[in-house]
């Protein structure tokens, strides 16, 4: 038997990523124990067949530089302890760490050193998402210390996966070896987001223009930017917005709201269950991803876009050269990043031709069909059943 253990600082079963591939290492024989985030009201431990989920006592609560560290470090230090306790008793064929944090390798060092294969698996840019996060013009000479701690990270992995090419060759650059990183996708779950098991609501059927976003709620998503581009589209043109998720920019987008009078139009449902999404989506005219245009998200493809894409959801989404990388113009509307104006334009377009903005999202999951987690499942297994082979046989 063949045993997996997986870092990663985020909520369990939350994390789609986390969700989809160690539901793909039970299906094909593993066991797999998760290390993740405990908030209130879950369990400090869940199994689900093969999969065990390992709360540690830390709850999301990150505001501000001091705050990050003081989560990352701690959540680091209860990994290690928690992991060296399971592996005496279970014993680990590979540690995958997923990031952010990089420094979160620290935790698996000792396995590491005793002949237990290292797996990072690169979710975000730690420097870019440093850049991103903490803007303040003292924090700017840290920037070469977060750097050196990705790279240090990645060199002590025996391998590194990351989600998608663009970030692959950004890791090269910085100087992984080619040979030692490869990309699966963080692609849509076939198993959720299905559109033969969800009727799709007919273009504008009842007349309103139905739009949807779904995020965890962060400035860099640009939502309250959306609601101000949507607050300037024509009076004559009926519309609404649902938004599934929560997060610390939640504030900011409600005082959008509220000055720009949209209250009775755009509902902020806070967080849905994973699988209830795939419905909403069959129930909306538009997905919107309206990232903003910054660094940092120049390197990150969003995984709602391929669930839009998935479910044949025509979307506009932001002209981000990583979204540009996979999908063309003819799958999705590209509109400038952080312009209010050009989303407001960019509705009014889908909206006064519905037969192109229909075929738009068919293209778009046509395009995302070669990105789908069947193919991304296949080519992760394979990496996990290389590496585990090399730390001997199973037990």
């Amino acid at each position: 038997m063949r045993r997996v253990a997986i870092l990663v600082h985020a909520v369990v079963p939350d994390d789609p990523r986390v969700r989809r591939q160690s539901d793909a290492l039970a299906d094909a024989g593993y066991e797999v124990d998760i290390f993740g985030l405990r908030q209130e009201g879950q369990p400090a431990e869940e199994t689900a067949g093969r999969v065990r989920i390992v709360r540690l006592p830390i709850d999301r609560g990150l505001v501000g530089f001091v705050h990050h560290l003081a989560e990352y470090l701690s959540f680091t230090a209860m990994a290690a302890l928690r992991l060296a306790r399971e592996h005496r008793r279970r014993r680990y064929d590979l540690v995958q760490i997923a990031t952010v944090p990089d420094f979160l390798t620290v935790a698996a060092l000792p396995e590491k050193l005793g002949g237990v294969p290292l797996l990072l698996d690169l979710h975000e840019d730690m420097p870019e998402f440093f850049r991103d996060r903490f803007r303040s013009l003292l924090l700017r000479p840290l920037v070469p210390i977060v750097t050196a701690v990705a790279r240090g990270a990645a060199g002590v992995a025996d391998e590194i996966i990351t989600v998608h090419e663009p970030l692959r060759r950004l890791s090269i650059e910085r100087g992984v070896e080619p040979d030692r990183i490869g990309v699966v996708m963080n692609s849509a779950d076939a198993r959720l987001f299905d559109p033969a098991r969800h009727e799709r609501r007919r273009f504008m059927a009842d007349g309103t223009l139905r739009l949807i976003h779904h995020s965890n709620l962060q400035r860099i998503y640009g939502l309250d930017v959306a609601v101000e581009g949507l607050a300037q589209v024509r009076a004559e043109l009926p519309w609404t917005l649902d938004v599934y998720g929560d997060g610390p920019w939640r504030p900011h987008i409600e005082t959008a709201i509220a000055r720009t009078g949209t209250a009775g139009r755009v509902t902020l449902h806070g967080r849905v269950p994973m699988d209830d999404l795939p419905g909403l989506l069959a129930g909306a005219d538009i997905g919107l991803v309206p990232s903003l245009s910054e660094p940092y998200l120049e390197y990150s493809l969003s995984t709602k876009l391929l669930e839009y894409a998935a479910m044949g959801v025509p979307t506009i989404a932001s002209d981000l050269a990583t979204f540009r990388h996979h999908f063309t113009d003819a799958a999705i509307r590209f509109v400038p990043g952080s312009d209010p104006a050009a989303i407001a334009r960019a509705v009014e377009a889908c909206a006064a031709d519905p037969d192109g903005t229909v075929a738009m999202g068919t293209e778009m999951r046509r395009q995302a069909a070669a990105y789908d987690w069947e193919v991304q499942k296949t080519r992760y297994l394979e990496i996990v059943g290389r590496m585990c082979a090399s730390a001997g046989p199973a037990v």
